[in-house]
């Protein structure tokens, strides 16, 4: 009777203690994923952000460094800092306002959203298509333009290759890379660009590309403007590359203007502002 008393109890601990691993287990699963508003949240700092533009010996050199008691809270770090350089001639080194040697310096105050490389923005727990661009700045990725052009049923060189159809659009681009994060891939993927100007002195309309692994194809359209050379229009450019696709006797793709809600309405600091919806372009095969 004792013998089978302490089988009992030993039978019903072990079942208990079963019953406790399954929950503990179905409690992790059930955890969802953090949004992707949970995870802007987590990675928005304020920071000074100072621009500093010289034009020495044929090249515009654009230093952009951001500093802030946030960046070291969140990240470890003191400064984000970025060097781009960019041959330019004399004669339009002039035309800009540019002089040898001489620096022209921008400071404002700003927030940001910075992550690391392996902390992606988690867009595809709400979204279908990626809602912003990123630039990278060391090991970091600094939130920048808003996606506002996507493409379905189709691929990168076919939508590349109806843009430079268009008079003055080329691929041959000087520009600052910019990346988006791929979950399928596992991986950030530099953008494919084109505009109407491969430097953009007078300003110019550019756009920038990426194949995304489930097929689709996404962009930011902006129009930069001469100098400081900073995005200084998102509608009109998204209206403008989405007019290619809709040309009179073009039944190839079809077009829905402000069709795709990406919650990524926003106005930049040079009055660039994009409404959240992107153009969504359909191949029709």
């Amino acid at each position: 009777m004792e013998k089978m008393k302490k089988e009992v109890i030993i039978g019903t601990i072990f079942v208990v203690a079963l019953l406790m691993a399954m929950t503990f287990v179905s409690a992790i699963s059930a955890t969802p994923e953090r949004s992707i508003e949970q995870w802007t949240q987590e990675h928005t700092v304020e920071v000074e952000h100072t621009t500093i533009y010289k034009y020495e010996q044929g090249y515009l050199e654009i230093k952009e460094i951001y500093t802030g008691i946030d960046l070291e809270k969140k990240l470890g770090v003191d400064n984000l800092t970025d060097v781009l350089k960019i041959p330019v001639e004399a004669k339009v080194a002039e035309e800009i306002g540019l002089r040898e040697g001489e620096e022209k310096i921008f400071v404002t105050e700003e927030e940001i959203v910075v992550t690391r490389e392996d902390d992606p923005p988690v867009w595809w727990t709400t979204y279908d298509y990626p809602q912003w661009t990123y630039k990278i700045s060391g090991v970091n990725f600094i939130r920048d333009d808003p996606i506002n052009l996507v493409w379905d049923n189709t691929n990168k060189a076919m939508v590349k290759s109806e843009i430079l159809e268009e008079d003055d659009w080329t691929d041959n681009v000087w520009e600052e890379d910019r990346w988006v994060y791929d979950p399928g891939y596992g991986y950030w993927m530099l953008d494919d660009p084109v505009a109407d100007s491969t430097y953009g002195w007078s300003g110019r309309y550019h756009a920038r590309l990426w194949q995304m692994s489930d097929g689709a194809v996404v962009s930011n359209a902006h129009h930069d403007d001469p100098f400081p050379h900073h995005a200084d229009e998102y509608e009109p450019a998204e209206s403008l590359v989405a007019s290619f696709f809709n040309q009179p006797g073009d039944t190839d793709w079809t077009v829905h203007g402000n069709n795709w809600w990406l919650n990524n309405r926003y106005t930049n600091d040079y009055g660039a502002y994009n409404n959240g919806w992107a153009t969504r372009t359909v191949y029709n095969e």
